[in-house]
């Protein structure tokens, strides 16, 4: 018979990785749709002048800055916190 061993670093590290997946996979998904959406808003006011892609431009531009400055934040606060400060922004 084969005994089962729980290992509770594989399963965190599981645990985590569906969390990202379904984090980005929302994220994705609200990208995608921004052109479209506010298009929509442009059909019924046509005073307005948004660009779903300016839009996804300024957020992939966030990111870009974030992922160089992240580093040094994690260093500097360490990783508990900065978990904490993430978990809090993406909320």
């Amino acid at each position: 018979m084969v005994k089962m061993i729980f290992d509770p670093k594989l399963y965190n590290v599981v645990i985590l990785g569906f969390t990202f997946m379904f984090v980005f996979t929302a994220f994705q998904t609200g990208g995608m749709i921004q052109k479209v959406v506010l298009q929509s808003i442009h059909d019924e006011d046509t005073s307005y002048e948004g660009d779903g892609y300016i839009s996804l431009a300024i957020i992939y531009a966030v990111f870009a800055i974030s992922n160089w400055i992240a580093p040094p934040v994690i260093s500097f606060i360490g990783p508990k916190y900065s978990m904490f400060v993430g978990g809090i922004t993406y909320a």
